[in-house]
C-alpha cells in the first residue's frame, strides 16, 4: 500500500510519451506529417497574395503616370497615354474581382494570368514607347511581379516576352550606353532578388504549415491515447470490482476502484479538449459517482493533465471521506487566484476517519504533488477540509 502512496503522490500514472503516440498512428495520419515543402495550397496561397498585392501596387503605378501625365501638359501623345491608362485602370479593377485562389486551379485562371501578364507587359511598353525612357521604371515593378506570380514555363515564357520588350525598348529609345546597361543590370537583379524571395517565402509558408499539420496530428494522437487509456483504466476498476469479497472487507476494493476511475475521469476530459482540464466538469464528474447528492460549487479553472489527476484523486478521497464519515450536505467549492482552494464541507464530525489512509493519501498528495497544504477542521456546523495549492504559471 506504501507504493500506491508514493506512485500517486507523484503522479506516476499513465503519461501519454510520443512513441506511444505514434503507434498508434495509422497509414493515413502517418502521411499526413509528410508534407512536401513545396505544397500546392501553399504555392497556391503565396500566388494568390501576390495578386491580391499586385492589384494595389498597380493602382499605386496608375495615379503614379496620371500624375506625371498631369505635369507634363506638353506631352506629345498626352491623350494617347491618358486613354491607355485609364483602360489599364479598368482592367486592374476587374482583375481585383477575380477569385484567383479558386481560379489559378483551373485552365480558365491560367489563361487569365496570361492574359494579365501580356497586357502589363504591353502597357508599360506603350506608356515607354509614347511616352519615353522615363516610364522605364515601370518595368522595375511589373517584370518581378510577373516572375513571382507566374510558375513553370509560363514564367520562362513571359520573362523571355520581358526581355524582348527591354531589348526592343533600349533599341528604339536612344539612352548612353552606360545608362542602358544600368538599367538592364538592375532590372535583372530585381527579377532575381524577387525569386528568392518569393521562393524563401513559400518555403517558410510550406514549414509553417506543415508544423500546422504536425501539430494537429498530435492532438489528434493525443485525444486517442488518451481515450484508450481511459477505457483501459475503467477496464481494470471493473476488474477490480470482480475480485472483491462480499461484507466489509471490500471496502479496499471499492475505495481503489474509485481513485482508478478518478484517473479515467480526467483522460476522459482530454479527449474532450486540447491539453487542459475544466476543474468544474472535473469535480462534477467525481460528485456524480458519489452515492449522496454532493452539490459542487466550482470556478471554470483549467488544469494540465498531471494537476488534474491530482487534483481529482484528492477530491475523491475528500468526497468519500464526507459520505463515509460524516453527513449531509456535502458541499464542494473550488476557486482560483494566485493560489487554488478546494474546499469540502460536510454537516458531520469526522472522527474515525480522520487518520485513515484516504487522508493520509490526501496529505501526502497535496504536500508533495500538488507543493501546497491540507488541514480538516471543525467548521460550524460540521467538517471542513480544505486543500490550498499554487497556480499553475502563466
Amino acid at each position: 500500500m506504501s507504493e500506491l502512496l508514493n506512485v500517486e503522490a507523484t503522479g506516476a500514472w499513465p503519461v501519454v510519451e510520443p512513441d506511444i503516440l505514434r503507434r498508434y498512428a495509422t497509414s493515413a495520419t502517418r502521411r499526413a506529417m509528410r508534407i512536401d515543402l513545396r505544397d500546392p495550397d501553399a504555392e497556391l496561397d503565396f500566388r494568390s497574395q501576390a495578386l491580391r498585392l499586385g492589384s494595389w501596387v498597380g493602382w499605386l503605378s496608375i495615379v503614379a503616370v496620371l500624375a506625371g501625365l498631369a505635369l507634363d501638359v506638353a506631352s506629345e501623345h498626352r491623350s494617347l497615354l491618358l486613354a491607355l491608362t485609364l483602360t489599364a485602370a479598368a482592367c486592374n479593377t476587374a482583375g481585383m474581382l477575380v477569385p484567383w485562389h479558386q481560379w489559378l486551379q483551373a485552365r480558365r485562371g491560367r489563361l487569365l494570368l496570361d492574359l494579365w501578364s501580356g497586357g502589363l507587359i504591353g502597357f508599360v511598353a506603350l506608356l515607354v514607347f509614347g511616352g519615353g525612357a522615363n516610364f522605364t521604371l515601370l518595368l522595375f515593378l511589373a517584370i518581378p511581379f510577373i516572375a513571382v506570380v507566374q510558375t513553370g514555363w509560363r514564367r520562362g515564357l513571359w520573362l523571355a516576352a520581358s526581355a524582348g520588350t527591354c531589348a526592343l525598348a533600349a533599341a528604339l529609345i536612344p539612352l548612353p550606353p552606360g545608362a542602358t546597361a544600368m538599367r538592364l543590370a538592375l532590372l535583372a537583379a530585381a527579377v532575381a532578388v524577387a525569386l528568392v524571395l518569393a521562393r524563401t517565402i513559400r518555403r517558410e509558408a510550406a514549414a509553417h504549415k506543415q508544423a500546422a499539420a504536425r501539430a494537429d496530428l498530435e492532438r489528434v494522437l493525443a485525444t486517442e491515447a488518451n481515450h484508450r487509456i481511459k477505457n483501459n483504466l475503467q477496464t481494470v476498476a471493473d476488474l477490480l470490482l470482480l475480485g472483491r469479497p462480499h461484507g466489509g472487507d471490500g471496502q479496499a476494493f471499492d475505495d481503489t476502484a474509485a481513485r482508478i476511475r478518478s484517473i479515467a475521469t480526467v483522460h476522459r476530459l482530454l479527449t474532450e479538449t486540447d491539453d487542459r482540464v475544466d476543474g468544474s466538469a472535473l469535480l462534477s464528474i467525481i460528485a456524480d459517482e458519489a452515492p449522496v447528492p454532493v452539490a459542487v460549487e466550482a470556478e471554470q479553472l483549467g488544469f494540465d493533465a498531471s494537476t488534474a489527476q491530482k487534483l481529482g484523486i484528492v477530491a475523491n478521497e475528500l468526497i468519500t471521506n464526507a459520505f463515509q464519515h460524516g453527513a449531509s450536505p456535502i458541499t464542494v467549492h473550488l476557486t482560483g487566484g494566485r493560489q487554488i482552494r478546494l474546499r469540502i464541507e460536510d454537516g458531520g464530525r469526522c472522527t474515525d476517519g480522520a487518520t485513515g489512509l484516504g487522508l493520509q493519501l490526501v496529505r501526502r498528495m497535496v504536500e508533495q504533488g500538488l507543493r501546497g497544504r491540507f488541514a480538516l477542521t471543525m467548521a460550524p456546523g460540521g467538517t471542513r477540509a480544505e486543500v490550498i495549492f499554487p497556480a499553475e504559471p502563466r
